[in-house]
């Protein structure tokens, strides 16, 4: 025995036909300037893990959003302060090795 299904949310609460997307109501999702992506050589890479307090990832994406950036650019430029704070060479210089 089939089920007949409505087609649709407002077909299911109003009994209404489903209507057909306009322009004027469509929605157009734009991607970040700067996608989130592996790096060209993601030979010469390896993935770290860290765990911080929820707040902190809320204010990380909140960040992110504000400054259109994405996450990976904010760990690796802390990544590269703290490198330089003991006296270690920084991102590109690790990149330039490979």
């Amino acid at each position: 025995m089939a089920r007949n299904r409505p087609a649709s949310l407002e077909a299911a609460l109003g009994g209404a036909l489903p209507q057909e997307p306009t322009a004027e109501t469509a929605t157009i999702v734009q991607h970040p300037a700067n996608p989130v992506s592996a790096p060209a050589k993601a030979k010469n890479y390896e993935q770290v893990v860290a765990y911080v307090p929820t707040a902190c990832k809320k204010r990380l994406r909140m960040m992110c959003i504000e400054h259109d950036r994405d996450l990976n650019s904010f760990i690796r430029e802390g990544i590269d302060l703290m490198l330089a704070k003991y006296g270690q060479p920084s991102l590109k210089e690790f990149e330039a090795k490979s």
